[in-house]
């Protein structure tokens, strides 16, 4: 039974994480959509509170394209999934004040998408005022509510955490594991990740936590990462200072939404890891990437350790025991590296001793 639970957990993440793989316009991909309606479903019922909790929305805009591409998977699951059998239901009730802002974020994102798209990219507050004009002038900013400063700060925190689509996650780039896929996971597709496991791992194990706070944490968890970049344990930097120039970064691309206090707070939490919501958001940030690398493994995307030369990682002494202790491959690493985290939580721990026994892509 415990088994079977892992099993229906992986194979609903896989749904959500084959998603990252959908093509859209410009290198982008369905996630990333996923995203961009979740950040705007953040900022719109900060500013305007449209209903009561913004993490039953986080979940519906995640079930919902889940639902368009994987329609039957998805029935399927469903019957066994009590906790989000009513959003599940609730996806096509106009009625319901959540099913309505998730529509009104999903196709404003789809609007604002097309419009950004044809203007280049920057991260300064003049140019993004400039760009928000224009969107005024088309007609489109009408749409999110009547007060002009409102809108404004909406579309600023929407503008910026599009960055998010386009960074690639540092743990697959050139300097660590140097991913040999043409397209590879991108920040924003990694926070999706993190709420699909979230919420499912909640569903079939009961955490006892308040999952709508977990998902929003989630949501929001790497902002900083926009002015900073995805900074790892291997690139010189320490806890404390990654953490510092974070906080100042998460501060910055906060900005003056009107609840940006309890934004911040939250964020902290997760820095803090000391509430349970906290912890848990934590163990679904780390194990959505040892999943991402086993996919990797399973895929052939990983290097053979004979031919890491440029990967820092490589450098660390843990590692180089690692590999006499009988590491053979990349994902051997993030395994054997991982592991220690989930001591607490002995169903993660049992998670990842199960993606480490089975071909995720077979």
């Amino acid at each position: 039974m415990y088994n079977n639970k892992i099993e229906k957990t992986i194979y609903f993440y896989l749904l959500a994480n084959n998603l990252k793989y959908i093509p859209q316009e410009k290198d982008s991909s369905i996630a990333n959509h996923i995203y961009g309606s979740i950040i705007l479903a953040n900022a719109i019922n900060n500013e305007y509170h449209h209903v009561e909790n913004i993490g039953i929305v986080i979940r519906m805009i995640l079930f919902k394209t889940i639902n368009e591409y994987y329609p039957q998977e998805l029935k399927s699951l469903i019957k066994e999934m009590n906790t989000n059998i009513n959003i599940y239901n609730e996806l096509y009730n106009l009625e319901n004040p959540n099913y309505q802002l998730t529509l009104k974020c999903i196709n404003f994102e789809n609007i604002l998408e097309n419009f950004l798209n044809k203007f280049p990219q920057e991260n300064n507050r003049i140019y993004i005022k400039k760009i928000y004009q224009k969107a005024k002038d088309y007609g489109i900013i009408q749409f999110l509510g009547p007060d002009d400063h409102k809108n404004f700060e909406i579309f600023r925190f929407y503008y910026l955490n599009r960055f998010l689509h386009t960074k690639i996650r540092s743990g697959w780039d050139e300097r660590h594991w140097n991913i040999s896929s043409k397209r590879i996971e991108k920040v924003a597709e990694h926070i999706i990740g993190t709420i699909a496991l979230s919420t499912i791992l909640d569903e079939k194990f009961n955490f006892n936590i308040n999952l709508n706070k977990v998902v929003t944490m989630l949501s929001l968890h790497e902002i900083g990462e926009i002015n900073i970049g995805d900074i790892t344990p291997f690139d010189g930097i320490t806890k404390e200072e990654k953490e510092e120039i974070e906080h100042k970064a998460i501060i910055d691309i906060i900005g003056n939404l009107q609840n940006n206090e309890d934004m911040i707070n939250l964020l902290y939490e997760f820095d803090e890891r000391k509430t349970n919501e906290a912890k848990f958001a934590y163990y679904c940030d780390k194990l959505e990437a040892d999943i991402q690398s086993k996919i990797y493994q399973d895929l052939g995307y990983h290097h053979p350790l004979t031919n890491q030369e440029n990967n820092i990682v490589f450098k660390s002494n843990k590692v180089q025991d690692m590999i006499k202790n009988g590491a053979t491959t990349a994902f051997d690493i993030w395994y054997e590296w991982d592991k220690p985290i989930y001591q607490e939580e002995q169903t993660f721990t049992k998670i990842l001793k199960y993606i480490k026994n089975t071909n995720l892509k077979k």
